[in-house]
């Protein structure tokens, strides 16, 4: 099985920083992410490390990207209100939710999001961070 990537932790492959050796690590099956994730991680590229836009572009074609289908976003719309997410996270939480058969569970660095996913009986992961 596989494991689900938010963009926070694509970002961590991307740019060095404390936990991005420990990820690298961590991952070594076929990693499934949303669409959203391209969109984010290109944006955030674009703001800080243009130059790694073309790596960025390289290594999310190597994850299986997941369509923001209208059941995901169903999901997503749907969360109860003691689940506190911003829109574009609860994409993510969500599209986990749809991919539970097909993955293990959540990689993130994501505070609010790992908080949120616990909640709803979502195993996350957060390698190399203390």
């Amino acid at each position: 099985m596989s494991w689900y990537i938010d963009s926070s932790a694509i970002l961590k492959l991307l740019i060095s920083e404390n936990e991005s050796i420990a990820l690298a690590q961590f991952l070594d099956a076929p990693t499934k992410t949303s669409a959203i994730s391209r969109v984010e991680v290109i944006r955030s590229l674009n703001r800080i490390a243009p130059e790694k836009i073309i790596e960025g572009q390289a290594l999310l074609s190597k994850f299986e990207m997941t369509p923001a289908s209208a059941p995901i976003l169903i999901l997503a719309e749907n969360f109860p209100t003691a689940i506190t997410l911003k829109s574009l996270d609860a994409i993510h939480v969500a599209t986990v939710v749809f991919l539970n058969k097909t993955v293990e569970g959540l990689v993130t660095y994501d505070k609010q999001m790992i908080e949120n996913a616990k909640k709803l009986g979502l195993t996350v992961v957060s390698p190399g961070m203390k």
